[in-house]
């Protein structure tokens, strides 16, 4: 484990979008959400894939100068042409406008088409917490997972997230892959030298395995609670692509395998006004109930505490501001050596 100091590591973030050819603003944008992700304690969405960005925009799979645009829009819903820029650039620019005409309308939805693999679902949840409203985001991804009675990759792992607002600053929210497992952390384990539970992996003839070197080429993820997480994932699948115009499955390809290509993944982000349908103190207040009454259920033997959905990664993130550092994985570490060999920019850890 490495330890860096948070604004250390979110300029090193800014300066190597720079150095690979993004506009100020945006490469702010990315680090302030890879940091951000980091703080949270999700280093497999964070700055661990700086180093994937840096080169497919120099791959020409990512157009660092391109610029977002909103191609159709009504009151309470938009649809916005990636243009190929980095999916963190747009995703932010797709919740911010769904925040705004959730305003006047009290719910909207933005879709997005032709973009790229934007991190961590929950930011964008959140972007619509901390503006007080319910918060949720979707992704499609090339397909690596297989379906129930399938063999072979047939559907993305679909990344889906909500985020709702609680007195104080904090948000319930949860940020999942549709499949057992993401697959960045399978790639995480192989790194490692770790195997994985069972459930996570099937090989070439549908049956599991618990081997992380067979992923991506001779295994697929296996999908969250069988045909529950398959049949979100197709959910997702509808609102990110069949709506928006993006890739649809097989239309998707790997963003960090294939870097020369473009990815063609869709997005899709809903916020609800909730002050538009009940008094904000009023919807605090019932969401303080509701925690309270599953903090005091009854603990499992040995267990210490419950945990609302997202409150662990709330302590992480506390944790992080507080100390103003983070330590991160080996494997973090050195991909983001290897970034700044090539690049030239420095990164200074804590010693």
């Amino acid at each position: 484990m490495k330890r860096v100091q948070l604004d250390v590591l979110r300029k090193f973030a800014e300066d190597s979008m720079l150095a690979s050819g993004l506009s100020a603003q945006d490469a702010a944008v990315v680090a302030d959400v890879l940091t951000g992700t980091d703080a949270f304690g999700v280093m497999t969405h964070g700055n661990k894939n700086l180093l994937g960005y840096a080169t497919k925009l120099q791959a020409g799979g990512l157009d660092p100068k391109a610029v977002p645009e909103i191609v159709c829009e009504g009151p309470a819903w938009a649809m916005i042409d990636g243009k190929n820029a980095m999916g963190m650039v747009t995703s932010c620019k797709a919740m911010n406008l769904a925040i705004e005409k959730a305003k006047m309308c009290g719910i909207a939805y933005v879709g997005v088409k032709n973009s790229c693999h934007f991190g961590a679902a929950g930011y964008y949840a959140n972007l619509a917490a901390k503006a007080g409203m319910i918060g949720i985001a979707v992704s499609n991804t090339d397909p690596i997972m297989a379906v129930p009675n399938g063999c072979g990759v047939s559907v993305g792992s679909n990344p889906l997230a909500y985020a709702v607002p609680m007195a104080g600053g904090r948000s319930v929210f949860l940020d999942i892959a549709l499949s057992n497992v993401a697959a960045l952390k399978v790639i995480m384990a192989k790194e490692k030298g770790e195997t994985l539970p069972p459930g996570c992996l099937v090989d070439e003839d549908g049956k599991g395995i618990t081997d992380p070197t067979t992923f991506p080429a001779h295994s697929s993820l296996a999908p969250m609670a069988a045909h529950k997480g398959y049949g979100l994932a197709v959910l997702v699948e509808i609102l990110a692509a069949v709506m928006t115009g993006a890739g649809m499955l097989s239309q998707v390809r790997s963003w960090n395998l294939d870097p020369a290509t473009n990815n063609n993944a869709g997005h899709a982000f809903i916020a609800v006004d909730v002050s538009k349908m009940i008094p904000m103190d009023l919807f605090e207040a019932r969401m303080q109930a509701l925690a309270d009454e599953i903090h005091a259920a009854k603990k499992a033997v040995g267990a210490q505490r419950i945990y609302l959905p997202g409150e662990m990664d709330w302590d992480k993130y506390d944790a992080a501001m507080k100390n103003g550092w983070i330590e991160i994985p080996d494997a973090m570490a050195d991909s983001l050596k290897t970034l700044s060999e090539k690049n030239g920019l420095q990164i200074e850890w804590l010693s």
